[in-house]
């Protein structure tokens, strides 16, 4: 019988591989960038990041496969203070580091990863796990540990269920910060509609904040967090789309216990020249303590131009208002394609760092006040 057994195993595995298909893959990113921020606390600063990734792909038939994505963040720049002369900096850190298996219209991702969804581009406020700023030419976020599973039907609706572990700090227009210690979990369900689709999100997590009062007095909170999202995308000529989302707090912690954001937004890409696309964006945002009464509430508007100058050039912008505090900020960047690499010339302005209505990471580097930025990327 063990004989048997070997024999069966052999050719079981013989057949298995002469059918499954297999590909390692390398590539990479290199940047390097000079930037200059006028009210920063590091007036100049240049730098490199490189971003290893390798990518392992085993296709076993036409319905399943297996794949494999590990990369790391590596950085290192060396700033200019006012007075204290050169500081140098640097780290190495995984990127993405995650396994994934999927089966007919099944998928399965487990590990360190990105996980984005959504209809709105510029305000996102079901940006719920990374920080992707709009202004970043790049993309670059941090990854969560997550498992991530999809389903997709046969009319284009798909179902997303996930669970995470091991993640803190804020995300998007998070309040307060995740319990590492805790799980969180969830899920969205996307369906079709005429000329576009709509989705439902919910997730649920422990948050918690360990800080201090303006009297520096400490100022500790952890509560049961629940999030609901709606957003939906269509294309009637122009690109219309909206974001609702409702967050609450299971404790009682003043006006941060119920919050609630909408924003609309539309798009349209104008006949003149090469193409000009003009996105516009509205967000409000209504915070209090009861579900039915704000405290505080917010606007602010955005919109973006997108110019192609040529098939190697192009021009592109942003800007902000804050209805409140009455404080606007603009981006500008251009670029152009080398052979090898491509580089880009960017001009901004922030009120603060604090008041960006964009999400910001520690990846894109935006400084309040006036700021230029030099980068030059090269992709194998």
């Amino acid at each position: 019988m063990k004989k048997l057994y070997l024999l069966f195993t052999i050719f079981f595995l013989f057949n298995i591989s002469a059918f499954a298909q297999s590909e390692l893959e390398f590539k990479g990113m290199l940047t390097g960038f000079t930037n200059y921020g006028a009210e920063g606390e590091y007036p100049m600063w240049s730098g490199a990041r490189y971003i290893p990734e390798l990518g392992y792909d085993f296709t076993f038939d036409s319905l399943q496969s297996f794949s494999i994505e590990a990369s790391a963040n590596i950085y290192g720049s060396v700033q200019y203070p006012h007075e204290n002369g050169a500081e140098w900096d640097g780290y190495v850190k995984p990127y993405r580091l995650w396994a994934r298996y999927k089966y007919k219209n099944t998928e399965l991702r487990v590990g360190l990863q990105k996980i984005d969804f959504g209809s709105s581009t510029l305000l996102r406020p079901i940006q719920w796990f990374n920080e992707i700023d709009p202004r970043d030419p790049l993309g670059l976020t941090n990854g969560i540990n997550a498992a991530l599973a999809r389903y997709y039907f046969s009319n284009n609706a798909n179902l997303w269920l996930w669970t995470l572990y091991g993640n803190e700090g804020r995300r998007g227009y998070d309040l307060l910060e995740s319990d590492k210690k805790s799980p969180e979990f969830g899920g969205r369900f996307q369906y079709p509609v005429p000329k576009g689709e709509l989705a439902f999100t919910y997730h649920h997590r422990n948050a918690t904040l360990d800080s201090f009062d303006e009297e520096l007095n400490p100022l500790f909170i952890e509560t049961i967090e629940n999030k609901w999202g709606l957003d939906g995308k269509w294309d009637v000529g122009v690109g219309l789309w909206f974001e609702a989302t409702y967050t609450k707090q299971n404790q009682n912690i003043g006006m941060l216990t119920n919050q609630s954001l909408v924003n609309l937004g539309t798009d349209y890409t104008f006949g003149l020249g090469n193409g000009l696309n003009v996105v516009l964006e509205h967000l409000s945002g209504f915070y209090g303590e009861e579900f039915n009464k704000t405290d505080y509430k917010t606007n602010t508007t955005a919109t973006s131009l997108a110019y192609p100058i040529g098939f190697f050039d192009n021009i592109s912008t942003m800007m902000y208002y804050d209805w409140g505090t009455e404080k606007a900020g603009f981006f500008i960047s251009y670029d152009h394609q080398f052979n090898l690499f491509t580089t880009y010339l960017m001009l901004y302005y922030n009120p603060t760092a604090e008041e960006t209505p964009f999400q910001t990471n520690d990846l894109s580097q935006m400084s309040p006040g006036f700021g230029a930025r030099v980068m030059l990327v090269y992709n194998h």
